[in-house]
């Protein structure tokens, strides 16, 4: 996530079927499609990929980092899968931990954990082109889409499960129902995230429940690039991913 200028080894997850039905309720009667919230109405899927078959590809293989390109030491592979961690210092400036390939149309999913001080920050980020950001700070940024897993901004909504483009498009912000985020996220526990990336659409799943459905009708949206990870300034943190695996979707042109 950027900074907000707007807008248990396994995962638990009580009270599912109570939250199912809170999505199908607000499925069928809700047609907000503005800034806040985004819920397909047609043709909704509310079924998690499994992200799994032969065109499968484990990104954590070998519980080794080959699959990325590793910016510095603050990644590395941990007991419990690849960590990303500022140490006891504050970075300057945000980092990204990129795949080394590149993809499309793509179903992904991991799981990871979060902890930190109440500025905790990070995201999952595809389609990424990184270009050089002229904002708050000068460094290479992502230009791409952002499944957020930030720690709640000034405006108190809760980042889990957002989309957007922050750096090339900082007007992109698309929030996922705050009272399903709340039946759905942990903190600081092990929450696993799905997403897929179809042309211009892109669905978000967290722990089995699904969150976000938008279809990005901007020309200047991203359709290929890199898939990363962040770990952000102004912070002291540590994140875990672990379970990372993508399945390549064919075009449906």
């Amino acid at each position: 996530m950027a900074n907000e200028q707007t807008s248990n080894p396994e995962v638990a997850l009580p009270n599912e079927a109570h939250a199912m039905k809170r999505l199908l309720l607000i499925l069928t009667c809700s047609c907000l499609f503005g800034h806040h919230h985004a819920f397909s109405a047609d043709a909704n899927e509310a079924v998690e990929p499994a992200v799994m078959g032969p065109s499968t590809i484990d990104l954590f293989e070998g519980r080794s980092l080959d699959a990325w390109n590793v910016p510095s030491d603050h990644w590395h592979v941990g007991d419990e899968g690849i960590v990303g961690s500022t140490g006891t210092e504050k970075l300057g400036v945000p980092e990204w931990l990129y795949t080394k390939q590149q993809f499309s149309d793509f179903e992904f999913t991991c799981e990871l954990k979060m902890t930190g001080d109440n500025r905790r920050n990070s995201g999952i980020y595809y389609r990424v082109k990184p270009f050089h950001f002229e904002g708050y700070k000068h460094f290479e940024a992502a230009s791409g889409y952002e499944f957020d897993a930030g720690y709640p901004g000034r405006n108190k909504k809760n980042n889990w499960g957002s989309l957007g483009d922050w750096y090339a498009r900082p007007s992109l912000r698309v929030y996922a129902d705050q009272a399903i985020i709340a039946q759905t996220y942990k903190p600081e526990a092990w929450n696993r995230v799905t997403i897929r990336a179809c042309e211009n659409r892109l669905e978000y799943w967290i722990n089995g429940i699904k969150v976000l459905d938008y279809r990005d009708n901007d020309p200047k949206g991203s359709r290929e690039g890199l898939i990363g990870f962040q770990i952000h300034d102004r912070t002291v943190m540590k994140i875990v991913f672990r379970k990372i695996r993508v399945r390549p979707l064919e075009s449906k042109n």
